[in-house]
């Protein structure tokens, strides 16, 4: 994989993250078969919180991977019209994107974290028998949106100080 402009020394974050993920996923993983496996074999093994934790960790896992796809680019986007600009038009249009992003995450995780908080404070939990406390369901959107918004700090940082038209062109995503 090649470095991309600006994104020295910051290899950690990456690894961290889909850690994170990692392991969320194989949580959901284990919690599917386990759940599969005593329906149709061991029925006296079943729990009933399989299904809740299961879900709670798949979209905390989501919410994070969506700090990865900045960083990577990745997000599901229209760039048929930034591949047909030239190279100042995208950068301007680049910024553009990041400021808002920024604004729109910013604020995602401010009003997620207020509700996480408002969760905690209320000591509110799941209606099944496990009791879950939701403030931390609701926390993975301030998460997912704080982390996002580091990372589109990071990218308006290369689009406007570290811009190389050369390795910074858009993509389609079928580049090896």
């Amino acid at each position: 994989m090649q470095a991309r402009p600006g994104h020295r020394g910051l290899h950690w974050w990456d690894r961290l993250e889909r850690g994170f993920i990692g392991a969320l996923g194989l949580l959901a993983l284990a919690l599917a078969a386990h759940r599969i496996l005593t329906r149709y074999v061991a029925t006296d093994w079943a729990v009933t919180w399989s299904d809740e934790v299961l879900v709670y960790g798949l979209i905390g896992a989501t919410f994070v991977a969506g700090s990865l796809l900045v960083e990577e680019d990745s997000h599901v986007r229209a760039d048929l019209v930034l591949r047909l600009l030239p190279p100042a038009a995208v950068r301007a249009v680049e910024v553009l994107n990041c400021t808002l992003a920024i604004v729109f995450c910013a604020l995602l995780a401010w009003f997620g974290f207020e509700v996480a908080r408002d969760a905690w404070r209320l000591n509110e939990r799941s209606l099944t028998p496990l009791a879950f406390p939701m403030w931390l369901y609701y926390a993975s959107l301030p998460l997912g949106a704080a982390l996002m918004t580091l990372r589109y700090l990071r990218r308006l940082a290369r689009w406007l100080w570290h811009y190389d038209a050369a390795t910074m062109a858009p993509r389609s995503g079928h580049e090896s």
